[in-house]
């Protein structure tokens, strides 16, 4: 036993402790007391339920890190509510939350439980199924969002198939309502968006902080350990585990975002380093996914910061843009569309479809408790594809060398942090997937055990939307593609590479520039009415026969390299 569950042991609440307090379930992305219904009441009438499923860890390979950082998050979580005085019934189980819920309810004889709604689709779904089955448990609304279901219909109206959701309409109906950047109805600075100024390459203009370190306490040891044992062969590597676990720690690592690197964030936040892979980017998504830190806390901490001239408007309107406008856009939008599933009947699907990517520790329980195997799934993705992409992505997003040193890089940042910034997401790997034709719905799974910070309601509108156009356009007013040129001007890898960023055709060119040219072509029909391509689509009309011919064997060279190499298996 390990000295975590002997701590939870030995505080296990009575029945007559059960009976008189108001019980609470904690789902997996929630810890905080900070606001919702553990905030409502004396901690000596508050009871929480923390549900440890080892089914939902082993439904898909999830980076090691993403495992470390949320189980030692959640018992940190528990031991700190303990301290405080709440009762705790920390439940370990190899079933599903539902299931486990459902099952402890029983047995302790739990009265009906309280909770948030999920964040996830995947666990809403999950809980309504214990629910049929007689789980008593009745959700209210989740106060860690800084906006609401009816602050996006509002905007919108109700969801409409086909419609175009652009979020700059939304951000400033939340900068309106919230008040924030604003003064007298009119945004600081006199524009709600500061987005031009924030695009300058890094050149080492500025010296980078070194991040604070959070080395691994006892607790966090041990998790370490348990993933290696039980998840031993899924994706990514524990070792140098540096990411904050205890409330303090993670408040800690926002005060130094907020006081050492928020005011270089803005310039620099769309550039790209193999020397300084995070720069002024405060990663703090995975600890706001997670509820340790609350959305709105920040966002006022930077407009403090903004007002009071300790930063420019740049940087923090950049930041507050971020979590005010893409992040709540993001999970209004996957509210919206059920997950994208609600796009079949408008928007065209993949035409080759392959299996979700499953832990290869997965047991047969774990598989049960999810329904794998046994027909439709319900929890399967959804897999619009608008520009016809379903190549099977290949080997070097598991870290197989390409030659291409921007991708490697960033793959393996991927897989030693379980982290990039947005750009490297967006300009180079999702960028070469979309180039290349890549399953939009293999990226996004790729995307979704690989990052710290991935969850359903965020990384499938930014993916199969933004970073790929399979939505067809409907959160993005144009697909986010670019050849060499983009790349040699924000980043400093093409001074690294064999490839010579400067030459789209030949031995030694960079691939990059034939899969745009070819990209547009192989997708004019779809495009080519798109205002914000006018000018792409005129320069490849004035292309030479020839020099079309060129481009496309470069292409068809560059994808079949790709595709060429095996996949590792999941292993340090």
């Amino acid at each position: 036993m390990s000295s975590f569950e002997r701590q939870v042991e030995d505080f296990y609440p009575s029945g007559q402790e059960i009976a008189r307090r108001r019980w609470i379930y904690v789902p997996y992305d929630r810890f905080t007391d900070r606001v919702g219904p553990i905030a409502e009441q004396a901690a000596a009438d508050t009871g929480i339920v923390i549900v440890e499923s080892t089914a939902k860890a082993l439904r898909r390979p999830y980076h090691k890190k993403k495992l470390v950082v949320l189980i030692s998050n959640m018992r940190h979580f528990a031991l700190e509510q303990q301290a405080r005085g709440v009762a705790v019934l920390y439940h370990f189980s190899p079933k599903s939350h539902g299931q486990a819920l459902l099952e402890l309810q029983q047995s302790a004889s739990l009265p009906t439980l309280v909770s948030t709604v999920p964040a996830e689709r995947e666990l809403r779904l999950d809980l309504e199924a214990a629910r049929t089955s007689g789980l008593g448990l009745e959700f209210v609304d989740d106060p860690t969002w800084a906006s609401t279901r009816e602050d996006f219909v509002e905007t919108y109206g109700p969801y409409q198939a086909g419609r175009s959701y652009v979020m700059d309409r939304f951000y400033r109906r939340m900068r309106q309502k919230t008040g924030v950047l604003m003064d007298g109805g009119k945004p600081l600075g006199g524009r709600f968006t500061f987005d031009e100024e924030n695009r300058k390459p890094f050149r080492n203009q500025v010296a980078v902080p070194v991040l604070p370190s959070f080395p691994p306490d006892a607790i966090t040891e041990e998790v370490i350990a348990l993933v290696e044992e039980i998840y031993g062969h899924h994706f990514g590597t524990t070792r140098g585990f540096d990411l904050p676990c205890t409330r303090e720690d993670c408040d800690r690592f926002w005060r130094f975002f907020l006081e050492e690197m928020l005011a270089q964030f803005g310039p620099y936040e769309d550039a790209m380093r193999d020397d300084e892979l995070s720069l002024f980017h405060s990663k703090t998504s995975v600890l706001v996914n997670l509820g340790r830190l609350l959305p709105l806390d920040l966002i006022r901490d930077v407009e403090e910061r903004a007002v009071g001239g300790a930063a420019p408007m740049a940087s923090c309107e950049g930041f507050i843009r971020q979590l005010l406008g893409w992040r709540e856009f993001m999970r209004h939008v996957h509210e919206q569309t059920d997950g994208y599933r609600l796009l079949r009947d408008h928007v065209a699907q993949e035409r080759e479809t392959r299996p979700q990517e499953i832990s290869p520790d997965q047991t047969a329980e774990a598989a049960k408790a999810y329904g794998i195997g046994d027909g439709d799934d319900p929890y399967a993705g959804a897999r619009p594809s608008a520009l016809d992409a379903s190549l099977p992505l290949p080997a070097v997003y598991w870290g197989v060398r390409s030659g291409l040193h921007c991708v490697d890089t960033v793959v393996a940042q991927v897989i030693e942090e379980g982290w990039s910034h947005h750009i490297t997401r967006l300009m180079v790997l999702s960028n070469l997937a979309t180039l290349c034709g890549f399953s939009p719905r293999e990226l996004t799974d790729w995307f979704w055990f690989a990052y710290v910070d991935a969850y359903d309601w965020v990384v499938e509108p930014n993916v199969l939307g933004m970073a790929t156009y399979a939505d067809g356009g409907m959160t993005a007013t144009k697909p986010y593609v670019s050849g060499a040129a983009y790349i040699n001007r924000m980043s400093n890898y093409c001074g690294h590479c064999a490839y010579d960023p400067k030459r789209s055709v030949g031995e030694g060119s960079c691939p990059f520039t034939a899969l745009y040219w070819t990209f547009l072509e192989r997708n004019e029909e779809t495009l080519r009415g798109n205002f914000r391509l006018m000018r792409p689509y005129q320069s490849l009309r004035g292309k030479a026969p020839q020099e079309m011919v060129h481009l496309r064997a470069r292409a068809e060279e560059a994808v079949a390299h790709l595709a060429g190499f095996k996949r590792p298996e999941y292993e340090d």
